[in-house]
This record gives C-alpha cells, structure tokens and sequence, in this order.
C-alpha cells in the first residue's frame, strides 16, 4: 500500500532536494507561482513542503548540510528523516531535481575531499540515483560565475558526477532561478517526462 502525505493524495511525487541556500524555494516559486515557506536562517526548515499541483505533487525537501545554529545531533536528525522519506515514497517518485549551486560546488567539493570526506552534494546525488527513475540537476546561481569560467565549472561538476554514479549520464541544466534563466528549460523537460508517462501537465506559472 503506499503511503499517504499531508495533501491527502497518493500522486507521483517530484521531489526537489538540495544543500541549504541553493534556491530551491526560488524555484519552486517561479515554476508554480507558489510561495514556498522559507526559514529565517539557511537550514533552519527542518520538514518537508507538499504542493499539490493537481496531476503531481511537488516535494520540497529540507535543505541538508549546514544548518545555521543547529547542533550536530539536530543536523543528522534533519539528515536521517529526509533519506527515511524519501525512502518510503521511492515507488512514488517520478523524478528528482536536484539543485546545487554551481558558483560554489567545486570550493565544497575540495574543501570535503580534502578532509577525506565524500562531499555532501555528490554523496546525495547517489542517494537520489538509487532511489529515483529520473534525476535532473540544476546547476543553479550560474549568473554569479564568471562567463569565462561557466564551461569549466560544468564540466568539473559533470566529471564528479559521472564519477560518482557511472551508468547514469547526468542531466544538467544550468539556471539562475531569480532571474528566471533555464526554468523554461527544466518545465519543458519536466512536461516532456509528464507525457511519457502518460500524465497531465500541471498548470506551470508561466507557458
């Protein structure tokens, strides 16, 4: 039997999922017009947000990682629940769209390597593999690296990918979500997976 969320629905769920201040309620908000509920500090929304959008439900997962003023013990609490739903919904989910802030990930990615650490990002981006059909990564923050460095940067972010999952080619899509770049890209890629699996498209914000 499948498990009920807070929407009262037992729809294909899209879950978006990334580190605390990548911008996923930024968005969520431009894709579907819905404000998400946002906490006052990075990592401070510790549960995660149902939006019901009729033929889907949209997932908004609790930013991991940091979570400013939060202890450790509260931080894997956040940790451990994220990946025990995301587990118990696996036959639900569609699609993952997992965003990572691309002006950043390679100064985390060595920062963690360097401690002997797998760096968080490419640690859930395996996580998400495991359990997803689809994922999509949004490289998302693009307009705060230099044009000059934004081939490098994607091609370093890919590398870790493939490196990290090899029988999955990565789906990237670059964005800055406040400025509206690549959310009409990662709509219609989305709708596109819609039609395949034979369902409605929801209605977006924007056509």
């Amino acid at each position: 039997m499948r498990e009920q969320d807070p929407t009262g629905n037992n729809k294909p769920l899209i879950v978006f999922a990334g580190r605390s201040n990548v911008g996923k309620s930024s968005t969520i908000r431009v894709l579907t017009g819905k404000k998400v509920r946002v906490g006052k500090r990075p990592g401070s929304t510790r549960w995660e947000q149902m939006i019901d959008l009729d033929p889907v439900t949209i997932v908004d997962i609790p930013g991991f990682g940091f979570m400013s003023g939060q202890s450790k013990t509260t931080i894997e609490e956040t940790k451990n629940h994220i990946i025990e739903s995301l587990e118990s919904w696996s036959s639900r989910i569609l699609l993952s769209v997992f965003i990572v802030d691309i002006s950043l990930f390679r100064v985390l990615f060595e920062r963690w390597s360097s401690r002997g650490e797998i760096p968080v990002d490419v640690e859930f981006y395996s996580f998400l593999c495991e359990i997803s059909p689809r994922v999509i990564v949004l490289a998302n923050k693009v307009d705060k690296v230099k044009k000059r460095h934004i081939d490098d940067e994607l091609d370093f972010l890919k590398f870790q990918l493939r490196e990290a999952v090899s029988d999955r080619e990565p789906t990237i899509i670059l964005s800055a979500a406040l400025k509206k770049q690549g959310m009409r890209e990662l709509k219609d890629l989305i709708d596109e997976i819609l039609d395949e699996e034979g369902l409605d498209r929801p209605q977006w914000a924007f056509t």
